[in-house]
């Protein structure tokens, strides 16, 4: 092992066994996503967007732990190495040629899309409403205001369109009729670009799940939480609140969050995650928020549509 570097991608070579494999958080694809590791803590990993896809030429995502700790200059360690001019990374020195610029996608694929035909949203429609005591009227009002679509193989869409109406993409996600996941989850742009119907350097820009609801609402407090699937189930619950979410735990970041400017948010970490995002939400400017920390008081990656599931 080279001692040189600190950082290096994860390999059977460093570790002693093979790599865990994720799915890209660009390009959607499974079992593609290698991370970097911390060889001096552990061979640790940074965070789960700092990687490298192996679809170089398709996805092109590279991720350096360079530019996630100065995306993230809470990091008081990185930011000292950074500042004595120590290497960070030492497999690929060559900078990666920048992402194109953001695409949106035409709006009509959001139209074809609209259908309660997921399993998710039967699950939904069927046993929450049941549980929680939900109306039609209320169900469909949330069908429609979060664009609610389907594949035609019954997994749920969940767009992400900005405050601007342009639509930056739609989370594909597989659930079974128990509610819970199913291990697929993609991208729509994939398989897009893959018929021809859009160029193949196309690159996904994520923006915030709901996001296109905060003109229509502008004096409503915002609550922001990790999964589309809790946003959406407590948006029925409780309508009086407008809720958003990042789509992952990655996906809290000061540039994400910049829509949320003169808003009142609340913010609702996966228990485990309070820290984590408590630090990103330290970097925003203009944003009237707190960070709740109920949810640390149980087990790890519970979330509120958990305790509320749990309770009913």
């Amino acid at each position: 092992m080279n001692k040189e570097y600190r950082y290096q991608l994860e390999s059977k070579r460093l570790t002693g066994h093979q790599p865990r494999k994720l799915t890209c958080p660009q390009c959607g694809k499974r079992k593609c996503f290698v991370r970097y590791v911390d060889t001096n803590n552990g061979f640790r990993y940074i965070a789960d967007t700092v990687g490298k896809c192996d679809h170089q030429h398709s996805c092109g995502y590279h991720y350096k732990p360079s530019e996630y700790y100065r995306d993230n200059p809470w990091d008081d360690g990185a930011r000292k190495r950074l500042a004595c001019g120590q290497p960070q990374v030492g497999h690929l020195r060559t900078s990666v040629p920048p992402l194109p610029p953001f695409q949106p996608l035409p709006r009509e694929y959001v139209a074809r899309s609209l259908s309660p035909r997921s399993v998710f949203w039967q699950w939904f429609a069927t046993v929450v409403a049941q549980r929680l005591g939900l109306s039609e009227e209320l169900l469909s009002k949330v069908f429609h205001d979060y664009c609610i679509g389907a594949t035609r193989r019954g997994n749920v869409i969940f767009w992400q369109i900005d405050h601007q109406g342009q639509v930056h993409g739609g989370h594909i996600m597989q659930y079974r009729s128990d509610g819970h996941r199913d291990g697929f989850q993609g991208w729509t742009h994939v398989p897009l670009i893959r018929a021809g119907l859009l160029p193949p350097d196309w690159m996904l820009h994520q923006c915030l799940f709901g996001q296109h609801l905060l003109p229509r609402r502008p004096d409503a407090h915002v609550c922001l939480v990790e999964s589309e699937k809790t946003a959406v189930i407590m948006a029925a619950y409780k309508p009086e609140l407008l809720w958003l979410a990042t789509a992952g735990s990655g996906g809290l970041s000061p540039e994400r969050v910049a829509c949320l400017q003169g808003r009142r948010v609340t913010v609702f970490p996966d228990s485990g995650c309070y820290d984590k995002w408590s630090k990103q939400m330290l970097l925003t400017k203009g944003i009237d928020y707190n960070v709740s920390k109920h949810l640390e008081a149980f087990p790890p990656n519970t979330d509120l549509c958990d305790l509320l599931l749990l309770v009913s």
